[in-house]
């Protein structure tokens, strides 16, 4: 550990000399705001800090701290970092250090070494090694889908009971406690201390150089003032559709204002305001998805997707995804939904784009909703052979704590801004979608597998009544399973 630290003390060294190197041509009056939105800055956090109780610091005697985690690249994966790992090799990365730093910082001062086991299947291994009673790690990191179905097993620890957490602070996601607690019960948790809800929120890419060649209007000033609408998108969708090769026919060549497919009718219906199921004030949930708005939403949603004036599915692409990427790199695609993780395909392109977030059913719709791609987003869980749950609650905590306004910051500042966005206006939406993310309780159950109304439902609108009528009872009756089965 005190090699560890020696390389962190070198490493931030280097850093703050080429920051200072940087900054030598800057001017006094330049240099002198600088220095007064600093020190603005920190009497704001020394004033918001005095407000939080400080955290107790124990010494763990050298304990491992594990964590059972996805290997990152195997097949499946969709992320750039792991949340807990580190290497010397990738010095210079700006997520990659900061992850150093907050873990030294954590394993110093409670005397712990924080441990990453990397396997293929985490939900496959854990759930071996629990129904074993075996006690091999603190916490895992499963899709936060399968770790409903773990929960439904008896294999999780309710988060809530986690000693030490301070839930209701800003370091963890307040999004995910909204949508996923069950009558007083959490399974899965995430904030600051983790870059997988970032990664697989879904988002609208947006090419900046087609939207000035037709002066089209500022989408991002559309998204602050609240008007940026799938009707909007539509509209400027159209003005920029048209025929680019004039053979006549709008073909993978041509020219299109947004870019979707019915298979991503998740992102799309959540973005709407519309759930599945929302959570009563005690926390019961209650399927919602037939209420007069889902049809709205569908409506709107299916109109958007079939209108061949703005709109090219992805499905009728040669190439598909790949097709519909290269044509926002070739400047021919203005709107093309996907997830941040997505954003690694970009890092070639020559010319400006920005990210937005996915627009709103109308302008009366309280607030953006970006969807969290549940399937595929690992989420902290614990299970129920941890034989030390005290400890476990004091250092998720602690790295939270740790990693406020930093891991969270270094993403938007090196993945968003100097490698691949190009714009500050896009930092600034990338903060607006964090803050909206969307779950849904019956998404993650998949209760009579209710999730197979959205898809045919983008595809047409009006079957959406009839194919709700033919999943719902099932969707009923599984719901009450799980109440009945967390009863008392």
């Amino acid at each position: 550990m005190i090699i560890k630290r020696i390389f962190a003390l070198l490493l931030v060294s280097a850093l703050f000399l080429a920051a200072a190197a940087s900054c030598g041509g800057t001017g006094e009056e330049g240099a002198a705001g600088t220095t007064s939105a600093g020190e603005e800055t920190a009497e704001e956090t020394v004033s918001e800090e005095s407000t939080i109780e400080p955290l107790e610091v124990k010494d763990l005697g050298g304990k491992e701290f594990r964590a059972l985690v996805y290997k990152q690249g195997d097949p499946g994966t969709w992320f750039q970092y792991l949340d807990f790992v580190w290497t010397e090799e990738a010095a210079g990365d700006l997520i990659n250090d900061n992850i150093m730093n907050r873990n030294i910082a954590i394993e110093e001062k409670y005397n712990v070494t924080i441990v990453s086991n990397q396997v293929s299947d985490v939900v496959s291994t854990a759930r071996k090694a629990i129904t074993a009673g075996s006690d091999e790690f603190e916490i895992l990191e499963p899709y936060c889908d399968s770790a409903y179905s773990m929960a439904g097993e008896g294999l999780l620890y309710n988060i809530y009971d986690l000693p030490y957490c301070k839930f209701d602070m800003p370091w963890w996601d307040s999004n995910i406690q909204r949508d996923l607690s069950l009558q007083n019960r959490l399974w899965t948790v995430t904030g600051d201390i983790s870059m997988f809800d970032e990664e697989l929120s879904y988002v609208v890419y947006y090419n900046q150089v087609l939207a000035g060649q037709y002066e089209i209007e500022d989408c991002y000033e559309l998204a602050r003032s609240g008007k940026w609408t799938i009707d909007k998108m539509g509209e400027l969708g159209r003005i920029v559709t048209h025929d680019l090769n004039g053979d006549g026919v709008l073909g993978d060549e041509d020219v299109y204002g947004v870019v979707t497919d019915y298979g991503v009718g998740r992102s799309w219906f959540y973005a709407m305001g519309a759930q599945l199921c929302k959570l009563e004030s005690d926390g019961t949930p209650k399927l919602v998805v037939g209420d007069p708005h889902s049809q709205s939403a569908f409506d709107k949603i299916s109109a958007l997707m079939n209108d061949e004036t703005s709109t090219k599915l992805v499905s009728k692409l040669k190439n598909s995804w790949t097709a519909a990427i290269n044509g926002m790199k070739e400047d021919r695609v203005l709107f093309l939904p996907g997830s941040l993780y997505d954003i690694t395909g970009y890092r070639s392109m020559e010319n400006d784009f920005g990210v937005l977030p996915y627009p709103k059913h109308s302008e009366e719709q309280e607030r953006y909703y970006n969807y969290v791609a549940s399937h595929v987003c690992p989420v902290i869980s614990v299970p129920v052979t941890n034989s030390d749950i005290e400890s476990t609650g004091l250092l998720l905590e602690a790295l939270s704590r740790e990693s406020s306004d930093t891991i969270v910051n270094a993403y938007i500042e090196l993945n968003l801004m100097t490698k691949v966005a190009r714009d500050d206006s896009s930092a600034e939406m990338m903060r607006l979608i964090f803050a909206t993310k969307r779950y849904d309780l019956a998404c993650s159950y998949n209760w009579g597998k209710i999730t197979n109304v959205i898809e045919p439902s983008c595809r047409d609108s009006s079957k959406f009544q009839s194919t709700l009528a033919k999943l719902l009872p099932a969707a009923e009756a599984d719901m009450a399973k799980t109440l009945e089965q967390f009863a008392g």
